[in-house]
């Protein structure tokens, strides 16, 4: 008898008949034999409009209370798939994050798992019962209720089967696993059977939504296995799982971020500490950072640029404009119509063949970049958001990407 942990996401539970759907196909992994533990999302669209009631009532909604407000969606979701399972003849038990022991640091809306008790877990499955667990949130030590972040189910599903070492992790979406780019954008994609944790870490940090990244770096730490599958069919979905590269380097899939911000503050002057200062100052905000250039020094003076993802971009901006003056900078400029594409794929970044193929699709399609970044399983162009489209198509076809 194996133990398997199920995550199932917002569009998975969006309204009662696919709560039921979900409910059976829990039935039947517990039928086969197998405990299960459910990882829960809010249902459908819940988090939004709750966000959106909050900044109705608010302009700048106290972390805090955003927190509080929010969670509630996944008790939603918990207490209603419980219910469905016991009117299918099962035990089952729902469990807040909180009830489950998940300990994060303070940090409300973007909070880090710091130890995952399981007390209560274990017992509910000692008993025999099938606990069904609110995705996304958490505790703090000192009593506060968190949330891990857009996407923090799948972080959620993962820390908990790592501790009590599952014998996989399913992770359930509205795509049947990943595709060698977005299936919700493009058409006769191919489907990627097999990915490694690097390469699935690579796609995640480059704008795929296919799983949360911090999730993919739990799973690679604690050797979980991890199957990404669809909701709604019984297809086998992705594996994901450790692979080693003996084969020749290649292109495993595309993917790409649609909404990008660069801002780059001009002429600063030569002095210690400056980069440290301006990183430190995002990185204490939380605000992530994609990509840092350092301009040639002309009469002692450079300029720096940062580029930051798109949903950051009004706080990253008020950041760096702040400490523009701190540093001495002459000026602030600031490009919001930056997009990228990313080349993932096992040795792709060392591999001369695959980059001067992606250069020259690039160029093909008249595409202008403006930067470029490299990693042993990822190639990325920055490059003007009204050239993402072709740019994508260019690469899938170069790559022999599609069916």
């Amino acid at each position: 008898m194996a133990l398997v942990v199920q995550k199932y996401g917002g569009s998975s539970v969006s309204d009662l008949t696919r709560v039921k759907q979900v409910a059976r196909r829990v039935a039947a992994t517990r039928r086969s034999g197998d405990k299960v533990v459910v990882v829960v999302s809010a249902m459908g669209s819940t988090t939004d409009e709750l966000t959106a009631m909050a900044h109705r009532i608010a302009k700048n909604p106290q972390r805090r209370e955003l927190d509080m407000l929010l969670t509630a969606g996944e008790r939603q979701t918990m207490a209603l798939l419980s219910l469905a399972i016991m009117e299918l003849g099962f035990e089952a038990v729902s469990l807040t994050g909180s009830q489950v022991g998940i300990i994060t640091d303070q940090y409300h809306s973007d909070a880090r798992i710091q130890e995952v008790r399981g007390d209560r877990l274990r017992e509910a499955l000692r008993r025999g019962r099938i606990p069904i667990v609110a995705g996304f949130q958490g505790v703090s030590l000192d009593r506060e209720v968190t949330t891990l972040g857009r996407g923090g189910s799948d972080v959620t599903a993962v820390a908990l089967a790592a501790v009590l070492g599952a014998a996989r992790c399913e992770l359930n979406k509205d795509v049947e696993g990943v595709f060698t780019e977005n299936p919700n954008e493009f058409k006769d994609l191919k489907p990627v059977l097999e990915i490694g944790f690097r390469e699935l870490s690579e796609l995640a940090g480059s704008g795929s939504e296919v799983i949360h990244p911090r999730a993919c770096a739990l799973a690679e730490k604690y050797s979980v296995p991890l199957v990404i599958r669809s909701s709604f069919s019984r297809k086998r979905g992705t594996a994901v799982k450790k692979t080693g590269r003996l084969e020749k380097a290649f292109v495993r899939a595309i993917t790409h971020d649609h909404e990008l911000v660069r801002v780059t503050l001009l002429c600063v002057p030569r002095k210690d500490r400056c980069v440290h200062q301006v990183v430190t100052r995002l990185a204490e905000a939380r605000v992530p950072l994609l990509l840092f250039s350092h301009g040639l020094a002309h009469d002692g003076r450079f300029d720096l640029s940062y580029v930051l993802p798109g949903e950051f971009a009004q706080q990253g901006a008020g950041i760096l404009k702040r400490i523009a003056k701190t540093v001495g900078a002459e000026g602030v400029e600031v490009d919001d119509k930056l997009c990228s594409v990313s080349v993932v794929g096992p040795g792709v970044g060392s591999d001369a063949e695959i980059l001067t193929g992606t250069l020259e699709a690039l160029h093909r399609i008249g595409a202008h970049l403006s930067a470029f970044s490299t990693s042993e399983t990822r190639l990325t162009a920055f490059l003007d958001r009204k050239d993402l489209r072709t740019a994508v198509a260019a690469l899938l076809g170069r790559f022999r990407l599609r069916r």
